[in-house]
Parts: C-alpha cells; sequence; structure tokens
C-alpha cells in the first residue's frame, strides 16, 4: 500500500457532509434476492450448464400414415375406372333404340311355323277340291269363291304370325338390351362407388395413426418447453414467495458531520498505525451492498445483530454489523457507500478463521 504524502490534498481534509435517505430491506433477505437475481440474470444468459445455449425445440408435423398414401395411389388410379361399364352400357343402350336389332331376336323357327300354317290350309284347299268335285261343281263359281276365302285366310294367318313374331322380336330387343345398359351403368356407379368406400377407409384408419403420431409430437414439443422453461418457473415461485414476505424494511436518514482523517492519524502511528488503519478500513465498509454469503450468527447485549459474510473484493470470512441495521454508528464515504464506527456499537469487527 502506497503512502500518501503531506502534501496530499486528502490527508487533513474532512469528509463532505451529507445527508442521504435509505431504505433496505433485512440483511438476510436482501441478499437472498440480489442472489436470486444473480442466478436469474445467469440462466438468461445461458452460464448454467444444463441450459448453455439455449435451443427452442422444432415443432414437428406427422407425416401420411402408409394407409393415407395407398388411399392416395388407389385414387388416382382408379380415376376412370368405371369408363368400360360405361361404354358397355352406352353400347347396349344403343341396340335398344336400334330399330333392326328385332333381327337378333327372331323365332329361327318362323319359317317352319309359316311353312305349317301353308301345309293346314293346303289341306283345306285339298278337301274343298275334293268335295267340289263330288258335287260335280269341281271348277265352278262356288268351288272359286271358296278358294280364294281360303287363300285370304293363308295369307291373313301368315301375316299375324309375322307380325306377332316381329313384335316378340322388338320387344325382346328392347328389354335385354335396355337390361344390358341399365346393369352396366349400375356396374360402373358400383365399381366406383366401392373403390370409393375402400379410399375412404384407408383415409380414416391412417388419419387416426396419423392423429396418434401428431399427439406424440405435440407431447414430446411441450415436455421439452416445460423442461426448458421449469427453471425459470422455479425461480418465479421463489420471487412470489420473496415478495408475500412481511416487509422489515427499515428507513433512516443520516447526516455526516467533518471528522478526523484516520490517514492523517495513521502517518504518526509508523507500521503499527498502517495496520490499524487497514483494520479500519475494513471494519467501516460495513454496507451491505459491499458483501456476500450473510449470515446471522447472533446478537450483541444490546440487541444489535452479528453476522458472519464475506466481501465480494475480498478472500476471507468476517464478522459484524451491517451498517443499514446501525444508522447512529454509520456515515457515507466518496463513494456512496456505508461505513461503520465500530467504536459506537458493541459489536466487535473479527476476521474468521485466523
Amino acid at each position: 500500500m502506497s503512502i500518501p504524502s503531506f502534501g496530499d490534498p486528502g490527508v487533513g481534509t474532512p469528509p463532505t457532509t451529507a445527508q442521504q435517505t435509505y431504505q433496505y430491506e433485512a440483511p438476510e433477505i436482501q441478499a437472498r434476492k440480489l442472489g436470486l437475481m444473480d442466478i436469474a440474470g445467469r440462466l438468461a444468459q445461458g452460464e448454467t450448464p444444463a441450459y448453455g445455449g439455449m435451443q427452442i425445440p422444432t415443432q414437428q408435423l406427422a407425416a401420411f400414415d402408409p394407409q393415407q398414401q395407398q388411399a392416395f395411389d388407389l385414387a388416382s388410379q382408379g380415376i376412370g375406372g368405371y369408363q368400360p361399364y360405361m361404354q358397355q352400357a352406352q353400347q347396349y343402350a344403343q341396340k335398344a333404340a336400334d330399330p333392326t336389332s328385332y333381327q337378333d331376336f327372331m323365332n329361327p323357327y318362323q319359317q317352319e311355323v309359316i311353312g305349317g300354317i301353308e301345309s293346314q290350309f293346303q289341306k283345306l284347299q285339298n278337301q274343298a277340291a275334293a268335295k267340289a268335285g263330288q258335287a260335280g261343281a269341281f271348277g265352278g263359281a262356288r268351288q272359286g269363291v271358296q278358294t280364294a276365302e281360303l287363300g285370304r285366310q293363308q295369307a291373313e294367318a301368315v301375316g299375324q304370325a309375322q307380325a306377332a313374331n316381329y313384335q316378340q322380336a322388338q320387344q325382346a330387343a328392347q328389354n335385354v338390351y335396355g337390361q344390358a345398359a341399365q346393369t352396366q351403368a349400375a356396374l360402373a356407379a358400383q365399381q366406383q362407388g366401392l373403390a370409393g368406400q375402400d379410399i375412404n377407409t384407408l383415409m380414416q384408419t391412417g388419419g387416426r395413426q396419423q392423429q396418434l403420431a401428431q399427439q406424440a409430437f405435440d407431447v414430446d414439443y411441450k415436455q421439452k418447453l416445460q423442461q426448458m422453461y421449469e427453471p425459470y418457473q422455479r425461480l418465479g415461485f421463489v420471487s412470489d414467495i420473496y415478495q408475500g414476505m412481511p416487509t422489515s424494511a427499515s428507513s433512516l436518514t443520516m447526516a455526516t458531520s467533518p471528522q478526523a482523517n484516520p490517514m492523517s492519524q495513521a502517518i504518526g502511528m509508523g507500521i503499527t498505525g498502517l495496520a490499524a488503519y487497514q483494520g479500519y478500513q475494513d471494519a467501516n465498509k460495513s454496507d451491505i451492498r459491499l458483501k456476500e454469503d450473510i449470515e446471522l450468527v447472533g446478537q450483541s447485549p444490546s440487541g444489535t445483530n452479528i453476522y458472519s459474510f464475506k466481501y465480494k473484493d475480498k478472500e476471507g470470512k468476517y464478522e459484524g454489523v451491517m451498517a443499514q441495521e446501525v444508522p447512529w454508528a454509520s456515515h457515507v464515504d466518496k463513494e456512496g457507500y456505508l461505513r461503520v464506527d465500530y467504536s459506537k456499537v458493541d459489536v466487535e469487527f473479527k476476521k474468521l478463521g485466523g
């Protein structure tokens, strides 16, 4: 430590008179709050090992399930799958409307039927001719009339047979081809409907699998966020407790008066005086803002709290008072910190552990 010269304007100059008002929590409470703020700062800056370089987890999206993909493939493959049925239905419908389609359903035995009719009338013609010959009227007018009537009846019978055959064939063509067209159209619709049902079934089952996978992703994402922010929640929990504690804040107003500079007194005392001055300076530094690891260890006979603590800027553990709790023995230095005159309190300032 360098010793100032007698020409130093700081030697013998009384401290500047000042008056300030302070309000503080109890030292233990204030120390805990400051410690909590330090932890929060280190945590937010990523200085803690478990949370260094905080990375927000990526929200994942579940892909399509294989069954859904199969449904997409079926939908693509099944587009236009009904067309062959519809084309066949159109052909049958055209056949049903075709006026010549009856030919496909004409009675193949129609000639035999007509031949039978003609054979029957030929027999009647022969019988009539035989009777006329027996009566001596063969070739007469009466025979001619009878022959003509039989010919008319034969033609009428043949015509009716032909008409019936045509009408039956036409009706059959319309019924068969029309029904076939409807059947093919129904098959087309059925094929399309069944394919759609398969696709819907695959989409529903695959969709459930996709939802389950997405829920798993969401749960994992939320769990990671909770793990990430859990330390902050603990800090908030402790902070809420501190805020809800009964206050023990004290307010004090103090004024400093000119006093002898301890440096000037120490100069005249030699090495012993310098050591005493250094101890005095340490004892003077009793502002709670300069200390850490503060613990209440007892009380003096007058009821003054006695604490153990460490200075933030030096090694070692000490025992003494907090300047904020002994305003009658405290004053403000040039740096704005409180110092204690231990001659005014019944507590000894000392260094612990040697």
